[in-house]
């Protein structure tokens, strides 16, 4: 009979062991999934795609991209422009952009808890964005109000360092809350537009374009009888912010 219990006991400890290692394994990420894919649902809320994949490399440390898309838009902040541009009709035009953007942010994380993918992280990284610009130039000619539209695109390049935290949801989901991430760097473009001009028109135009006052950016432009073309370069900055879903796999 002891011998029989203790025969039973064991087939017990047994099973319950092995579902309990199987449950284990089931809900608990293991060091094999070294993937994950994120949605920033802070973007998405301001009508932008912002996806993002990250690998584990070492127990603490993790590269990743993130690929960001913004579809045709006003210019960000353009109800504050105010308070940093002193100049009415330069505000006026600046209100007027519409751009769209995409973008790629090569990083790398170090998490400073006891693994990878949970807890605090700084993370050093890189942007490049291409930024397609829609910019209507007013003017006035013979007591009519006039505008040129010049489009085209501007390149920038710029580094920073961002500070977040990752939390494990449930499963394989996570939560990402980068904090701050700013950057700064440098761009430079070309707008250009084409249109027909007269002699007082062109004059019209380099007036417009003279009275603009763009804060810290050094804008070029050249009016001939067949348009506008404009050259800005400068220093670019921006603070990178996340609140996103991932998934471990």
């Amino acid at each position: 009979m002891k011998k029989t219990f203790l025969l039973l006991f064991s087939l017990g400890v047994i099973t319950t062991s092995i579902a309990q290692n199987q449950s284990d394994k089931e809900n608990k990420p293991t060091v094999e999934n070294k993937n994950m894919v994120k949605l920033n649902l802070l973007a998405l809320s301001a009508r932008n795609i912002s996806i993002q994949y990250e690998r584990l490399i070492t127990p603490k440390t993790t590269i990743g991209v993130t690929i960001n898309n913004t579809p045709a838009k006003g210019l960000p902040f353009s109800s504050s422009l105010e308070s940093f541009v002193d100049d009415k009709t330069t505000v006026a035009q600046l209100k007027q952009i519409e751009f769209s953007s995409f973008s790629v942010t090569p990083e790398v994380r170090f998490y400073l808890g006891k693994e990878g993918f949970k807890g605090f992280y700084i993370a050093p990284f890189v942007k490049y964005g291409k930024y397609n610009i829609d910019f209507p130039v007013s003017f006035e000619y013979e007591g009519k109000d006039e505008f040129i539209v010049v489009d085209g695109s501007v390149k920038g390049m710029s580094g920073g360092l961002a500070f977040g935290a990752q939390w494990r949801l449930a499963n394989n989901f996570y939560l990402d809350w980068m904090i701050m991430g700013p950057h700064f760097g440098s761009a430079k473009g070309t707008l250009e537009g084409k249109r027909a001009l007269n002699q007082d028109e062109q004059t019209a135009i380099k007036e417009a374009l003279a009275d603009l006052d763009i804060p810290v950016v050094d804008l070029e432009y050249e009016v001939n009888d067949n348009g506008a073309k404009l050259k800005l370069d400068g220093p670019w900055a921006g603070i990178r912010a996340v609140i996103g879903v991932g998934y471990r796999f």
